[in-house]
C-alpha cells in the first residue's frame, strides 16, 4: 500500500506539478518526520558495534567516490548520485525491522548516528561538491541544518519526560508520519518535473540516468548492508545502509542544488518502497 503511495504522489507530481510553489514546506514536513522519529529513541551503549561506524563510513565514501567517478562525465548526475548516496538512516528503518521481528535497538543507534554526523558533515561537504564555495557558506549550510535536527530532537524528549500523556498519544499515532513523507514526495516531484519542463525538454536521458543510478545505489546499499551484517544482523544492517532519509536530501536539493537533482532521491523512495515491500512479502509467508 505504501509503494503505490509513493508512485500515485510520483505521477500525480508528474502530471499535476502545482507542488512547486510550496517547496519552502518541505523543511517544516521535515522537521515533523524527525520529532516523530525521535520520540522513542533510546541510547545504550550495550547496543553499539563496530558495525555502525562501518555503515556510517561507507555511506560517506561510496556519496564521495561515486560523485568523482561520474563527474568527469556529467556534473549534474554525478551531484545527483551523491546526494543520493549520502542520506543517512531512514526514520522509518526501525519500524520495519520490528515488523520482521529483528533487532531494533540496532537500527535505532544507526538512525541516530547517522543522521547526527551526516547531518553536521553536509555543510563541509557540499560547497565542494557544488562547485562553488562561494556562493554556499558553510555557516549558510550548517545553522539551518542544526537547527533541523536540534529542534524535533529537543522538543520530543521534552514531551516525552515532561508530558508523559501526551507522549503516549504521539507514540501510537507516529506511523501516520508516513503521509507526510508523501506529501514531501510530490513537492519535490513537482519541482523538478517544472524544472525539466522548462529547462531539460530535450534532455530526457539524463532523467534515464538518474533513475538507474538510484536503482543501482538502492540495490548495492542493501545488499552490502546484509554482508556487513554477518550471521546476526544481516537484517538490520541492510536496513540500516539502504533505507535512506530522503526527505532530507530531497530537502537539501531543492535548497541547495538544482532542481533535477532532486530526482535521485525521489527515485531512491520509490525502489526502497518496492524492494521493503517485498521483503516484508517473504516475511509473512515464511
Amino acid at each position: 500500500m505504501k509503494t503505490i503511495l509513493i508512485l500515485l504522489s510520483i505521477t500525480s507530481g508528474i502530471l499535476f506539478p502545482y507542488g512547486d510553489k510550496y517547496t519552502f514546506l518541505i523543511r517544516y514536513f521535515l522537521m515533523i518526520l524527525l520529532f516523530f522519529s525521535f520520540l522513542d529513541i533510546n541510547i545504550n551503549k550495550e547496543i553499539i558495534r563496530k558495525r555502525h561506524f562501518l555503515i556510517l563510513g561507507i555511506t560517506i565514501a561510496v556519496s564521495l567516490v561515486i560523485f568523482f567517478i561520474i563527474k568527469p562525465f556529467n556534473l549534474e548526475l554525478a551531484q545527483t548520485a551523491f546526494i543520493t548516496s549520502i542520506a543517512p538512516t531512514a526514520i522509518a528503518a526501525p519500524v520495519i525491522i520490528s515488523l520482521k521481528r529483528k533487532k531494533v535497538e540496532f537500527v535505532t543507534f544507526s538512525l541516530i548516528l547517522n543522521n547526527i554526523v551526516i547531518t553536521l558533515m553536509i555543510p563541509f561537504l557540499l560547497p565542494a561538491v557544488m562547485n562553488r564555495a562561494q556562493n554556499i557558506s558553510i555557516n549558510d549550510v550548517l545553522l539551518p541544518v542544526i537547527i533541523i535536527l536540534a529542534v524535533p530532537l529537543s522538543v520530543a524528549q521534552f514531551i516525552r519526560f515532561v508530558i508523559p500523556k501526551l507522549w503516549n498519544l504521539l507514540v501510537v499515532i507516529k506511523d501516520f508520519s508516513f503521509y507526510i513523507l508523501i506529501v514531501n514526495v510530490y513537492i519535490a516531484t513537482s519541482d523538478a518535473s517544472t524544472y525539466i519542463r522548462s529547462n531539460l525538454a530535450s534532455k530526457l536521458d539524463i532523467i534515464f540516468f538518474i533513475a538507474l543510478i538510484s536503482l543501482l545505489l538502492c540495490l548495492f546499499f542493501f545488499g552490502l548492508g546484509w554482508l556487513i551484517g554477518g550471521k546476526n544482523y544481516k537484517h538490520e544492517a541492510s536496513q540500516s545502509l539502504g533505507q535512506k532519509n530522503n526527505a532530507f536530501t530531497i530537502w537539501l536539493s531543492i535548497t541547495y542544488m538544482n532542481p533535477i537533482s532532486v530526482l535521485g532521491p525521489v527515485f531512491y523512495v520509490l525502489f526502497q518502497n518496492i524492494y521493503i515491500s517485498w521483503e516484508l512479502y517473504k516475511h509473512r509467508h515464511k
